[in-house]
This record gives C-alpha cells, sequence and structure tokens, in this order.
C-alpha cells in the first residue's frame, strides 16, 4: 500500500477502537492524500464521531475543507511574533494564506479610470484596496445594460455596486427611466431586477450641473499652502489653470504639465483632495457601501 493508504488505515483504526468521549488530535490530516480521498476520510470520520460522541480535531493546509463547513467546524490560525491568533470565520486574507491567490469578492463598475482612482483610494482607506476588482463601463448610459445584464445572466450582484459619476442621472427617477428601457417587462421578476438593480447603483455627490474634473481642479484651488512640497507644487499647477475647452482637461492638463504617468498623477491627486473637507460629501455614498461590506471581511487582530 502506498504511504497515504496506510496513514488512512491507522486514522481509522484510531477513531474506531476509541472509548466513546474520546478526544482526538490529528496533526496533517490531508498529508499524502488527494482531494476525494480526503473528503470521503472527513466524512467517514464525522459519521463515526456522531455516533460515538469523539470530539476530534485536526489541522490542515487544504482549502477544500471549506466545502464541509456545514459539517465541520472550522479555525483559521495566524501565527505573528508576539501570538497566535484564531479566526472563526473564513476570509479572504484566510484563502490568501492557504492559497496564495487574494480573493476579491467585491466587484466595482466605474465610468473611467479618475473613479477608478477614487475608488481605490477610498478602499485604501478602510483598509480594503486588496478585495475590490474595479472594471470600466465607459459611458454612464452603459451602467444600466451592465446590472441588468448580470441579473438576466442570473449573477448575484450584492457585492456589485456600479458607480456614477454624478454629472448624468443623478435623480432617481433618471435612474429607473434608464432601467425601464433595459429591462422592459412588468412582471414580478422584472420588477425584481429592477429593485435590485437600483440599490446597487450609487453615484458621487456633484454640486449641480458640476462635472467631477472641474469640481475637483476647483477643489485644489482652494486649497491654502501646504507643508508638502509635492502637494504644493499640484496646488500652484492647479492654479495656472483657469480655463479648460473641456471638462477632462481640467485634471489631464495638471497630470501633463507635471510630466507624471496617468495612473501615478491621478493617485496624487486623489491623495491631495482626499484631505479635505469636500471629499468627506462627494463620496459619501460610496465610503458608506464600501464599509459596510469591506469590514466584515477584515480580521481583527488586535
Amino acid at each position: 500500500m502506498s504511504a497515504g493508504e496506510q496513514k488512512v488505515f491507522h486514522i481509522l483504526k484510531k477513531i474506531y477502537s476509541a472509548p466513546k468521549n474520546s478526544l482526538i488530535l490529528i496533526d496533517e490530516l490531508d498529508l499524502l492524500l488527494h482531494d476525494k480521498a480526503l473528503m470521503i476520510l472527513i466524512k467517514v470520520i464525522h459519521a463515526r464521531a456522531l455516533n460515538k460522541s469523539l470530539q476530534v480535531i485536526f489541522t490542515t493546509h487544504r482549502e477544500s475543507v471549506i466545502n464541509l463547513s456545514p459539517m465541520i467546524n472550522i479555525r483559521h490560525l495566524l501565527s505573528n511574533p508576539t501570538k497566535t491568533l484564531c479566526f472563526n470565520d473564513t476570509t479572504p486574507d484566510a484563502i490568501n494564506r492557504l492559497t496564495g491567490q487574494q480573493p476579491k469578492p467585491l466587484e466595482l463598475f466605474v465610468e473611467d479610470d479618475l473613479s477608478a482612482a477614487i475608488i481605490n483610494k477610498l478602499a485604501s482607506q478602510l483598509s480594503g484596496q486588496r478585495l475590490i476588482s474595479i472594471h470600466r463601463f465607459e459611458a454612464a448610459t452603459n451602467c444600466f445594460t451592465a446590472v441588468s445584464g448580470l441579473l438576466f445572466s442570473n449573477q448575484e450582484i450584492s457585492n456589485s455596486l456600479f458607480v456614477l459619476d454624478g454629472d448624468v442621472y443623478s435623480t432617481q427617477e433618471e435612474k429607473i427611466n434608464c432601467l425601464n428601457k433595459v429591462i422592459t417587462g412588468s412582471d414580478a421578476l422584472s420588477e425584481d431586477f429592477k429593485t435590485k438593480a437600483i440599490e446597487v447603483i450609487k453615484q458621487y455627490r456633484l454640486p449641480e450641473d458640476a462635472k467631477p474634473e472641474p469640481f475637483l481642479h476647483r477643489i485644489i484651488r482652494n486649497l491654502t499652502a501646504s507643508q508638502n512640497a509635492e502637494h504644493q507644487e499640484i496646488i500652484n499647477v492647479a492654479k495656472e489653470i483657469n480655463v479648460a475647452d473641456e471638462s477632462h482637461k481640467y485634471i489631464d492638463d495638471i497630470i501633463e504639465r507635471l510630466g507624471l504617468d496617468r495612473g501615478v498623477g491621478l493617485n496624487k491627486i486623489i491623495t491631495l483632495v482626499s484631505g479635505t473637507e469636500e471629499w468627506q460629501e462627494y463620496t459619501a455614498e460610496i465610503t458608506d457601501w464600501l464599509e459596510q461590506k469591506i469590514t466584515p471581511l477584515l480580521e481583527e487582530q488586535g
């Protein structure tokens, strides 16, 4: 027999010969076993444990045991230099430690790279940037088509958010009218889809008739002198831009004058704006959603 088969027989012998109410500890239960064999072994142990009132505790690094969470009580251990922590929930960070891959359970859909930079900053402020993925739907009208497409393909959207810039389709009535054009039915399913869709569409809070880039540019221009030389240069450049022939250029011109890569430039500008009072109101709807979703996914290590 292979070493794995021998191990199975050894474990089963101990399980079946143990007196009632025994406590059995097994280190590295998954060692030398492939997934299917491991799952079958756990189910056999579980049945015997119920029958003889055994308490069986085992360690494993195999993430597939998470699928048996209704049957077994899973705990995740994390050792740091000062102590070992025990977590009750299977968080994305726990999956990362098991698999080396970072799950991103939260999906956000935005119009452009400026909005993506804002979302990344908000998630970072909540210590949850690793938990999100960002996709672009470009034109604002595509937002309603995108959310409807997910619903009609029977995908779960409770962890998805569709973010509008806030300069168009800013009222609830306008959003509903757009949804009515892509979800045309009036039956119960269509109405349910419309209700679900409207719940996951949020927007930045812009002043009336304002657009994102001129609004952010105005915030920067109104800032007083900064102790941070990098921030001060951005402020100085923004003050030199009085009028742009297209709304996007209020931000584009700052980045071009500073000679920055676009991604780097957007990050620096958003970091500067994020320290202002206007930022809190501007991003409130998105921040509230992110906080509600990210907080339960974080591991408390205090």
